[in-house]
Protein backbone atom coordinates (compact mmCIF):
# COMPACT_ATOMS: atom_id res chain seq x y z
CA UNK A 1 0.00 0.00 0.00
CA UNK A 2 1.42 3.69 -0.93
CA UNK A 3 2.53 5.34 2.00
CA UNK A 4 0.56 8.59 2.87
CA UNK A 5 2.07 12.03 2.71
CA UNK A 6 3.72 12.78 6.55
CA UNK A 7 3.07 16.39 7.79
CA UNK A 8 6.75 17.27 6.82
CA UNK A 9 6.12 16.61 3.45
CA UNK A 10 3.57 19.60 3.54
CA UNK A 11 6.06 22.35 3.92
CA UNK A 12 7.17 24.15 1.18
CA UNK A 13 11.25 24.34 1.43
CA UNK A 14 12.81 27.02 -1.14
CA UNK A 15 14.13 24.80 -3.23
CA UNK A 16 10.43 23.39 -4.59
CA UNK A 17 9.50 26.47 -5.21
CA UNK A 18 12.61 26.71 -7.39
CA UNK A 19 11.94 23.75 -9.10
CA UNK A 20 8.20 24.59 -9.92
CA UNK A 21 7.34 25.24 -13.28
CA UNK A 22 8.51 28.47 -14.74
CA UNK A 23 5.11 30.83 -15.78
CA UNK A 24 6.08 33.72 -18.29
CA UNK A 25 2.45 35.33 -17.43
CA UNK A 26 1.12 34.54 -14.41
CA UNK A 27 -2.84 33.84 -14.56
CA UNK A 28 -1.76 32.87 -18.26
CA UNK A 29 -5.21 33.89 -21.04
CA UNK A 30 -6.35 36.29 -23.20
CA UNK A 31 -7.70 38.52 -20.65
CA UNK A 32 -4.33 38.84 -18.81
CA UNK A 33 -2.26 39.63 -22.60
CA UNK A 34 -4.75 42.35 -23.63
CA UNK A 35 -4.71 43.76 -19.97
CA UNK A 36 -0.96 43.79 -19.90
CA UNK A 37 -1.09 45.27 -23.62
CA UNK A 38 -3.38 47.97 -22.34
CA UNK A 39 -1.02 48.83 -18.91
CA UNK A 40 2.11 49.17 -21.33
CA UNK A 41 0.64 50.98 -24.31
CA UNK A 42 -1.26 53.41 -21.95
CA UNK A 43 1.84 53.55 -19.60
CA UNK A 44 4.12 55.20 -22.27
CA UNK A 45 1.97 57.67 -24.06
CA UNK A 46 0.80 58.79 -20.66
CA UNK A 47 4.21 58.97 -19.34
CA UNK A 48 5.23 60.74 -22.48
CA UNK A 49 2.87 63.64 -21.82
CA UNK A 50 3.57 64.07 -18.18
CA UNK A 51 7.47 64.03 -18.80
CA UNK A 52 6.89 66.64 -21.73
CA UNK A 53 4.62 68.60 -20.10
CA UNK A 54 3.77 68.20 -16.22
CA UNK A 55 7.09 67.24 -14.52
CA UNK A 56 9.62 68.15 -17.59
CA UNK A 57 13.16 66.01 -17.77
CA UNK A 58 15.86 66.77 -19.32
CA UNK A 59 15.96 63.60 -21.45
CA UNK A 60 12.58 62.58 -22.82
CA UNK A 61 11.44 60.58 -26.14
CA UNK A 62 8.18 60.49 -27.90
CA UNK A 63 9.95 58.43 -30.69
CA UNK A 64 10.94 56.12 -27.72
CA UNK A 65 7.81 55.90 -26.21
CA UNK A 66 5.58 55.60 -29.48
CA UNK A 67 8.31 52.14 -30.45
CA UNK A 68 7.63 51.01 -26.83
CA UNK A 69 3.83 51.17 -27.22
CA UNK A 70 3.82 49.78 -30.57
CA UNK A 71 5.66 47.14 -29.48
CA UNK A 72 2.34 46.21 -27.00
CA UNK A 73 0.61 45.67 -29.86
CA UNK A 74 1.27 41.97 -30.58
CA UNK A 75 0.13 41.41 -26.79
CA UNK A 76 -3.38 41.95 -28.25
CA UNK A 77 -2.70 39.45 -31.08
CA UNK A 78 -1.06 36.43 -29.13
CA UNK A 79 -2.62 33.05 -28.69
CA UNK A 80 -1.94 32.22 -25.00
CA UNK A 81 -1.35 28.60 -25.92
CA UNK A 82 1.48 30.23 -28.29
CA UNK A 83 2.61 31.86 -25.20
CA UNK A 84 2.98 28.95 -23.72
CA UNK A 85 4.11 26.57 -25.96
CA UNK A 86 6.19 28.57 -29.03
CA UNK A 87 9.26 29.81 -28.07
CA UNK A 88 9.42 32.35 -30.19
CA UNK A 89 6.47 34.13 -28.39
CA UNK A 90 7.44 32.53 -25.24
CA UNK A 91 10.79 34.72 -25.82
CA UNK A 92 8.85 37.86 -27.55
CA UNK A 93 6.51 38.35 -24.17
CA UNK A 94 9.24 38.07 -21.70
CA UNK A 95 11.58 40.33 -24.13
CA UNK A 96 8.97 42.92 -24.55
CA UNK A 97 8.04 42.83 -20.34
CA UNK A 98 11.72 43.49 -19.40
CA UNK A 99 13.12 46.51 -22.33
CA UNK A 100 9.63 48.28 -22.36
CA UNK A 101 9.31 47.92 -18.46
CA UNK A 102 12.51 48.00 -15.91
CA UNK A 103 15.27 48.18 -18.69
CA UNK A 104 13.42 51.60 -20.77
CA UNK A 105 12.96 52.88 -17.26
CA UNK A 106 16.21 52.24 -15.44
CA UNK A 107 18.15 53.91 -18.23
CA UNK A 108 15.44 57.42 -18.58
CA UNK A 109 16.42 57.46 -14.60
CA UNK A 110 19.97 57.15 -15.52
CA UNK A 111 19.84 59.58 -18.88
CA UNK A 112 17.86 62.28 -16.91
CA UNK A 113 20.39 62.50 -14.15
CA UNK A 114 18.94 60.80 -11.21
CA UNK A 115 15.84 62.72 -11.40
CA UNK A 116 13.30 62.75 -8.34
CA UNK A 117 10.56 62.08 -10.68
CA UNK A 118 12.15 59.01 -12.37
CA UNK A 119 12.60 57.23 -8.66
CA UNK A 120 8.77 56.42 -8.79
CA UNK A 121 8.60 55.47 -11.91
CA UNK A 122 11.49 52.28 -11.72
CA UNK A 123 10.01 51.23 -7.85
CA UNK A 124 6.44 50.80 -9.52
CA UNK A 125 8.15 48.72 -12.23
CA UNK A 126 9.62 46.80 -10.18
CA UNK A 127 6.81 45.92 -7.94
CA UNK A 128 4.72 45.38 -11.21
CA UNK A 129 7.43 43.08 -12.55
CA UNK A 130 6.65 40.72 -9.57
CA UNK A 131 2.61 41.17 -10.31
CA UNK A 132 3.21 40.17 -13.84
CA UNK A 133 5.18 37.53 -14.32
CA UNK A 134 6.83 34.40 -12.28
CA UNK A 135 9.26 35.87 -9.06
CA UNK A 136 11.79 33.74 -10.62
CA UNK A 137 11.53 35.46 -13.92
CA UNK A 138 11.22 39.03 -12.30
CA UNK A 139 14.11 39.36 -10.08
CA UNK A 140 15.91 37.95 -13.57
CA UNK A 141 14.55 40.97 -15.37
CA UNK A 142 15.40 43.37 -12.97
CA UNK A 143 18.83 42.19 -12.44
CA UNK A 144 19.49 42.37 -16.00
CA UNK A 145 17.62 45.25 -16.64
CA UNK A 146 19.45 47.51 -14.56
CA UNK A 147 22.89 46.21 -15.27
CA UNK A 148 22.19 46.91 -19.07
CA UNK A 149 20.42 50.08 -18.22
CA UNK A 150 23.81 51.47 -16.06
CA UNK A 151 25.92 50.13 -18.73
CA UNK A 152 23.86 52.41 -21.69
CA UNK A 153 23.63 54.94 -19.88
CA UNK A 154 27.20 55.53 -18.84
CA UNK A 155 28.39 54.51 -22.36
CA UNK A 156 26.21 57.14 -24.00
CA UNK A 157 26.27 59.97 -21.30
CA UNK A 158 28.69 59.36 -18.43
CA UNK A 159 27.54 57.31 -15.28
CA UNK A 160 25.02 60.42 -13.22
CA UNK A 161 26.60 61.57 -10.39
CA UNK A 162 22.89 61.95 -8.55
CA UNK A 163 22.25 58.50 -7.82
CA UNK A 164 21.76 58.82 -3.99
CA UNK A 165 21.75 56.89 -0.96
CA UNK A 166 18.26 57.58 -0.66
CA UNK A 167 17.35 56.58 -4.18
CA UNK A 168 19.41 53.41 -3.68
CA UNK A 169 17.31 52.61 -0.08
CA UNK A 170 13.88 53.24 -2.52
CA UNK A 171 14.92 50.75 -5.02
CA UNK A 172 16.34 48.01 -3.08
CA UNK A 173 12.93 48.14 -0.77
CA UNK A 174 10.46 48.16 -3.67
CA UNK A 175 12.91 45.74 -5.05
CA UNK A 176 13.16 43.33 -1.75
CA UNK A 177 9.16 44.55 -1.05
CA UNK A 178 7.98 42.80 -4.77
CA UNK A 179 10.74 40.03 -4.11
CA UNK A 180 8.67 38.66 -0.55
CA UNK A 181 5.59 38.78 -2.17
CA UNK A 182 6.04 37.30 -5.00
CA UNK A 183 7.83 34.20 -3.07
CA UNK A 184 5.11 34.29 -0.41
CA UNK A 185 2.40 33.92 -3.36
CA UNK A 186 3.93 31.32 -4.74
CA UNK A 187 4.47 29.20 -1.44
CA UNK A 188 0.87 29.72 -0.27
CA UNK A 189 0.23 28.58 -3.82
CA UNK A 190 1.76 25.33 -3.55
CA UNK A 191 0.49 25.01 0.34
CA UNK A 192 -2.49 25.13 -0.41
CA UNK A 193 -2.39 22.38 -3.21
CA UNK A 194 0.21 20.40 -0.57
CA UNK A 195 -2.68 20.21 1.51
CA UNK A 196 -5.77 19.53 -0.84
CA UNK A 197 -3.82 16.46 -1.91
CA UNK A 198 -3.13 15.31 1.45
CA UNK A 199 -6.58 15.86 2.01
CA UNK A 200 -7.46 13.66 -0.69
CA UNK A 201 -4.94 11.28 0.12
CA UNK A 202 -6.21 10.73 3.37
CA UNK A 203 -10.00 10.33 1.99
CA UNK A 204 -8.95 7.44 -0.07
CA UNK A 205 -7.39 6.14 3.02
CA UNK A 206 -10.26 5.92 4.97
CA UNK A 207 -12.44 4.63 1.76
CA UNK A 208 -10.79 1.01 3.19
CA UNK A 209 -12.35 1.07 6.42
CA UNK A 210 -16.20 0.28 5.28
CA UNK A 211 -14.27 -2.11 2.05
CA UNK A 212 -12.68 -4.31 4.80
CA UNK A 213 -16.33 -4.43 6.24
CA UNK A 214 -17.79 -5.40 2.62
CA UNK A 215 -14.50 -8.12 2.40
CA UNK A 216 -16.25 -10.40 5.08
CA UNK A 217 -19.92 -10.03 3.13
CA UNK A 218 -18.01 -11.12 0.00
CA UNK A 219 -16.16 -13.67 1.60
CA UNK A 220 -19.14 -15.12 2.71
CA UNK A 221 -21.07 -15.34 -0.35
CA UNK A 222 -18.17 -16.58 -2.69
CA UNK A 223 -17.88 -19.35 -0.02
CA UNK A 224 -21.36 -20.11 0.07
CA UNK A 225 -22.01 -24.02 -0.53
CA UNK A 226 -25.57 -23.71 -1.09
CA UNK A 227 -26.34 -21.50 -3.86
CA UNK A 228 -23.99 -21.09 -7.15
CA UNK A 229 -25.87 -17.53 -7.88
CA UNK A 230 -24.51 -16.25 -4.76
CA UNK A 231 -20.85 -17.62 -5.19
CA UNK A 232 -20.92 -16.39 -8.64
CA UNK A 233 -22.21 -12.63 -6.95
CA UNK A 234 -19.64 -13.33 -4.90
CA UNK A 235 -16.44 -13.88 -7.26
CA UNK A 236 -18.03 -10.74 -8.99
CA UNK A 237 -18.13 -8.42 -5.98
CA UNK A 238 -14.36 -9.65 -5.13
CA UNK A 239 -13.30 -8.66 -8.03
CA UNK A 240 -14.98 -5.32 -8.19
CA UNK A 241 -13.70 -4.56 -4.43
CA UNK A 242 -10.24 -5.48 -6.25
CA UNK A 243 -9.90 -2.99 -8.56
CA UNK A 244 -11.58 -0.41 -6.08
CA UNK A 245 -8.78 -0.77 -3.91
CA UNK A 246 -6.18 -0.66 -6.93
CA UNK A 247 -7.94 2.73 -7.58
CA UNK A 248 -7.73 3.70 -4.29
CA UNK A 249 -4.01 3.54 -3.88
CA UNK A 250 -3.60 5.04 -7.87
CA UNK A 251 -5.63 8.04 -6.30
CA UNK A 252 -2.57 7.89 -2.97
CA UNK A 253 -0.02 7.80 -4.78
CA UNK A 254 -1.34 10.72 -7.63
CA UNK A 255 -2.14 12.70 -4.23
CA UNK A 256 1.99 12.53 -3.59
CA UNK A 257 2.32 14.21 -7.14
CA UNK A 258 4.49 17.03 -5.07
CA UNK A 259 6.90 15.44 -3.38
CA UNK A 260 8.28 12.58 -5.90
CA UNK A 261 11.76 11.44 -5.27
CA UNK A 262 14.09 10.10 -8.40
CA UNK A 263 14.24 6.26 -8.03
CA UNK A 264 17.57 4.26 -8.22
CA UNK A 265 15.71 1.11 -10.39
CA UNK A 266 17.03 -0.24 -13.45
CA UNK A 267 13.58 -0.77 -15.51
CA UNK A 268 13.20 -2.30 -18.93
CA UNK A 269 10.30 -0.17 -20.69
CA UNK A 270 8.26 -3.44 -22.30
CA UNK A 271 8.65 -5.24 -19.41
CA UNK A 272 7.49 -2.44 -17.36
CA UNK A 273 4.33 -1.78 -20.01
CA UNK A 274 3.14 -5.07 -20.05
CA UNK A 275 3.45 -5.33 -16.25
CA UNK A 276 1.68 -2.11 -16.14
CA UNK A 277 -1.35 -4.04 -18.84
CA UNK A 278 -1.64 -6.62 -17.32
CA UNK A 279 -2.39 -5.09 -13.43
CA UNK A 280 -4.44 -2.86 -15.10
CA UNK A 281 -7.93 -3.02 -13.72
CA UNK A 282 -10.18 -3.71 -17.11
CA UNK A 283 -13.43 -3.13 -16.77
CA UNK A 284 -14.86 -5.77 -19.64
CA UNK A 285 -12.57 -7.85 -21.93
CA UNK A 286 -13.17 -5.51 -24.97
CA UNK A 287 -11.16 -2.51 -23.20
CA UNK A 288 -7.91 -5.13 -22.66
CA UNK A 289 -8.43 -6.36 -25.96
CA UNK A 290 -8.21 -2.59 -27.38
CA UNK A 291 -4.43 -2.31 -25.62
CA UNK A 292 -2.14 -3.30 -28.00
CA UNK A 293 1.50 -3.23 -27.44
CA UNK A 294 3.07 -2.80 -30.88
CA UNK A 295 6.77 -4.40 -31.42
CA UNK A 296 9.87 -1.92 -30.90
CA UNK A 297 12.88 -1.13 -29.33
CA UNK A 298 13.42 -1.86 -25.97
CA UNK A 299 15.46 0.50 -23.58
CA UNK A 300 16.45 0.58 -19.51
CA UNK A 301 16.43 4.00 -17.69
CA UNK A 302 16.62 4.46 -13.79
CA UNK A 303 13.77 5.09 -12.04
CA UNK A 304 11.22 3.61 -9.22
CA UNK A 305 8.95 1.00 -10.47
CA UNK A 306 5.85 1.67 -9.11
CA UNK A 307 5.89 5.33 -9.96
CA UNK A 308 5.90 4.41 -13.51
CA UNK A 309 3.60 2.02 -13.82
CA UNK A 310 1.54 4.60 -11.68
CA UNK A 311 2.31 6.48 -14.97
CA UNK A 312 1.41 3.86 -17.64
CA UNK A 313 -2.37 3.20 -16.18
CA UNK A 314 -2.89 6.93 -15.75
CA UNK A 315 -2.45 7.51 -19.27
CA UNK A 316 -4.24 3.89 -20.21
CA UNK A 317 -7.15 5.56 -17.94
CA UNK A 318 -7.55 8.45 -19.62
CA UNK A 319 -7.56 7.05 -23.16
CA UNK A 320 -10.33 4.45 -22.37
CA UNK A 321 -12.32 6.93 -20.87
CA UNK A 322 -11.97 9.03 -23.62
CA UNK A 323 -12.83 6.24 -25.84
CA UNK A 324 -15.69 5.50 -23.52
CA UNK A 325 -17.19 8.87 -24.37
CA UNK A 326 -16.52 8.73 -28.08
CA UNK A 327 -17.69 5.45 -28.91
CA UNK A 328 -18.91 3.05 -26.68
CA UNK A 329 -16.95 0.04 -26.38
CA UNK A 330 -13.65 0.32 -27.93
CA UNK A 331 -12.51 -1.97 -30.47
CA UNK A 332 -9.01 -3.78 -31.15
CA UNK A 333 -6.30 -1.61 -31.52
CA UNK A 334 -8.08 1.74 -30.28
CA UNK A 335 -5.13 1.99 -27.90
CA UNK A 336 -1.99 1.38 -29.18
CA UNK A 337 1.52 1.76 -26.97
CA UNK A 338 5.02 1.62 -28.69
CA UNK A 339 8.41 1.98 -27.47
CA UNK A 340 11.70 3.36 -29.85
CA UNK A 341 15.07 5.06 -29.25
CA UNK A 342 15.43 7.96 -30.38
CA UNK A 343 18.75 10.40 -30.40
CA UNK A 344 19.95 8.25 -27.80
CA UNK A 345 16.69 8.61 -25.51
CA UNK A 346 14.17 5.92 -24.91
CA UNK A 347 10.43 6.75 -25.76
CA UNK A 348 7.26 5.64 -25.08
CA UNK A 349 4.19 6.89 -27.15
CA UNK A 350 0.42 5.70 -25.86
CA UNK A 351 -1.93 6.16 -28.79
CA UNK A 352 -5.85 6.56 -29.05
CA UNK A 353 -7.94 7.09 -31.31
CA UNK A 354 -10.40 9.25 -29.23
CA UNK A 355 -11.77 12.61 -30.17
CA UNK A 356 -8.95 14.27 -29.34
CA UNK A 357 -8.07 17.37 -26.50
CA UNK A 358 -8.75 20.87 -27.96
CA UNK A 359 -5.91 23.04 -28.56
CA UNK A 360 -7.13 25.13 -25.97
CA UNK A 361 -7.41 22.89 -23.56
CA UNK A 362 -4.19 21.03 -24.02
CA UNK A 363 -1.82 23.73 -22.35
CA UNK A 364 -3.23 23.39 -19.04
CA UNK A 365 -4.35 19.55 -18.73
CA UNK A 366 -1.25 18.80 -16.87
CA UNK A 367 -1.95 21.33 -14.24
CA UNK A 368 -3.79 19.60 -11.05
CA UNK A 369 -7.40 19.53 -10.88
CA UNK A 370 -7.55 20.09 -14.65
CA UNK A 371 -9.86 17.46 -16.29
CA UNK A 372 -11.23 16.64 -19.77
CA UNK A 373 -13.23 14.67 -18.64
CA UNK A 374 -17.34 14.98 -18.54
CA UNK A 375 -17.11 12.19 -15.69
CA UNK A 376 -16.35 12.75 -12.55
CA UNK A 377 -12.70 13.15 -12.75
CA UNK A 378 -9.86 15.04 -9.90
CA UNK A 379 -7.85 15.28 -12.66
CA UNK A 380 -4.85 14.46 -10.84
CA UNK A 381 -3.42 11.97 -13.12
CA UNK A 382 -2.03 13.93 -15.64
CA UNK A 383 -0.09 16.35 -13.12
CA UNK A 384 1.28 12.90 -11.30
CA UNK A 385 2.39 11.51 -15.11
CA UNK A 386 4.22 14.87 -16.12
CA UNK A 387 5.91 15.22 -12.39
CA UNK A 388 7.04 11.72 -12.31
CA UNK A 389 8.83 12.34 -15.81
CA UNK A 390 10.44 15.65 -14.96
CA UNK A 391 11.81 13.91 -11.40
CA UNK A 392 13.08 11.62 -13.84
CA UNK A 393 15.13 13.86 -15.92
CA UNK A 394 12.39 12.98 -18.93
CA UNK A 395 9.47 15.01 -20.79
CA UNK A 396 6.31 14.19 -21.21
CA UNK A 397 4.22 15.97 -24.27
CA UNK A 398 0.97 14.55 -26.33
CA UNK A 399 -0.05 15.73 -30.11
CA UNK A 400 -3.72 15.58 -30.52
CA UNK A 401 -6.34 16.73 -33.28
CA UNK A 402 -10.19 17.25 -32.75
CA UNK A 403 -10.68 14.89 -34.44
CA UNK A 404 -7.60 12.58 -34.48
CA UNK A 405 -6.82 10.95 -31.54
CA UNK A 406 -4.33 11.68 -29.03
CA UNK A 407 -0.74 10.77 -28.48
CA UNK A 408 1.13 10.77 -25.21
CA UNK A 409 4.74 10.46 -25.56
CA UNK A 410 7.28 10.14 -22.50
CA UNK A 411 10.86 10.92 -23.87
CA UNK A 412 13.46 8.77 -20.90
CA UNK A 413 17.19 9.12 -20.26
CA UNK A 414 18.38 5.55 -21.23
CA UNK A 415 20.88 3.36 -19.06
CA UNK A 416 22.79 0.90 -20.68
CA UNK A 417 21.41 -2.52 -21.22
CA UNK A 418 21.14 -4.34 -17.99
CA UNK A 419 18.73 -6.76 -16.16
CA UNK A 420 15.42 -4.95 -15.09
CA UNK A 421 15.08 -4.25 -11.59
Amino acid sequence: MPPLPSPSSLRTPLHTLLQSPLEPVLHLSRARLVALGLIYLIVHLSAWAVYTYVAPQAYESFTLRALAALGAVPLFLLDPDDVAENAWAHAYVLLYLAVAGPFLQVWLYFMNGGADPRVLAVCLVALLMYVITDWRYATAMLVAAFGGGLALAASLDGLPAAFTREHGFMFALSWLCGLLLGVSSARQDQHRLQSTLAALGVMAHELRTPLASMGLLVESLRDNDESATARRAGQRLELLMRNLHQQIDSQIVNAQLLILRRGEERIAARTLLQEAIDGFPFRADSERRAVVLEPGDDFHFVGTRRLFTQVVQNLLRNALVALRQHKGAPEPGDITITTARRDGRGVIEIRDRGPGIPRHLQRSVFRPFVSTAASHSNGLGLAFCQNTVRVHKGRLTLRSGVPGGTTFVVTLPTERDAPAA
